[in-house]
């Protein structure tokens, strides 16, 4: 009689020599075409409605959708494949994060109402993203109102660093405006570093010459001063009274304030460097302080010596005929 498969089952081997496959798995229960099945050497195989749906193989892999390639080379590997598209999801409580794929774009998502994604190394958190959706590295809270935040140590590390692959010009910083124009970068060399305002003359219209930036000149008040926090020695402008002359050269108005976020209660962590509490974030008012860019009064002082040139140019021509010289 053929069609028979061997069974042992004695107190050593438990049940033993049933291999089966996704169509018949070995073990089962009513649902004939769902159970474990053994494929290979020290490989166990999980089936549903025929096909397998999960496989640990003989190197601690765990596939599921698929065998376990390890493209990665790691010792244990978790794989979840799918034909279009593959979510892992962990779960804690009605709260959830997810790593998914759909196509050729990876997604990770973390569905708490108020919690953020981390990222940590050797149990210390080294950055995350807020619910805010703002990008925190080497912090856990927010400084002011910016979407980037980035802790940086004095003499021990830079805040950002930007190294060049090839030679040439790299544009380190690039910025544009909603409709997708640049209208300013930063971009080097290995000869320096240039602060780029777009200034290409497609840009503009109704272009005239400068005129009376001697008499503005004149109004200037350049001072020297002291910095409150240090001490230490400066010379410029005070911003608003350059921005009642040259507007063009001081953002923001005299006076003005903003709404900053701070951290009202730092975050708790468990000894593995895990958040137990978050952190209780409020608002406070604080300066909006002014900003000069000197750069925008060359145009100015290059028309002032350009009219001074011209008026000295013209004593000089009244005194040569003064003198009856030529």
């Amino acid at each position: 009689m053929g069609g028979f498969m061997s069974l042992i089952l004695d107190g050593t081997n438990g049940l033993s020599d049933v291999d089966g496959s996704a169509a018949t798995p070995a073990l089962r229960g009513t649902d004939a075409n769902t159970g474990i099945f053994f494929p290979a050497a020290d490989t166990i195989a999980f089936a549903e409605g025929g096909a397998e749906a999960m496989r640990i193989d003989s190197s601690g892999n765990v596939g599921i959708g698929g065998a376990a390639t390890n493209d990665g080379g790691y010792a244990r590997c978790l794989q979840v494949t799918g034909s279009t598209d593959c979510t892992l999801e962990l779960k804690a409580g009605s709260d959830f994060s997810v790593l998914a794929q759909n196509g050729t774009t990876l997604q990770i998502r973390n569905n708490a109402t108020a919690g953020a994604m981390t990222f940590s190394t050797v149990s210390t958190e080294r950055a995350r993203i807020t619910s805010g959706g703002d990008l925190l590295v080497g912090k856990t809270s927010t400084t002011g109102t910016a979407s980037i935040h980035v802790a940086a140590t004095p003499a021990v590390k830079n805040g950002i660093n930007i190294a060049a692959t090839t030679t040439g010009t790299t544009y380190a910083m690039l910025f544009y405006t909603s409709d997708g124009v640049d209208h300013g970068y930063i971009s080097y060399t290995t000869s320096g570093t240039s602060y780029n305002t777009t200034s290409d003359y497609r840009l503009k219209e109704a272009i005239l010459p400068m005129t009376g930036a001697l008499a503005k000149v004149a109004q200037l008040k350049p001072v020297t001063y002291k910095w409150k926090a240090d001490g230490a020695d400066g010379q410029g402008f005070i911003a608003h009274e350059l921005q009642a002359v040259v507007p063009e050269c001081v953002t923001r108005e005299k006076d003005a304030v903003q709404e900053q976020q701070y951290e009202v209660t730092p975050a708790v962590m468990d000894e593995e460097g895990n958040i137990v509490t978050e952190a209780v974030m409020g608002t406070r008012t604080v300066p909006a302080y002014q900003g000069i860019d000197t750069s925008f009064l060359v145009a100015t002082l290059t028309a002032a010596i350009q009219e001074l040139k011209a008026i000295v140019d013209a004593q000089g021509a009244e005194i040569a005929a003064l003198k009856g010289t030529p």
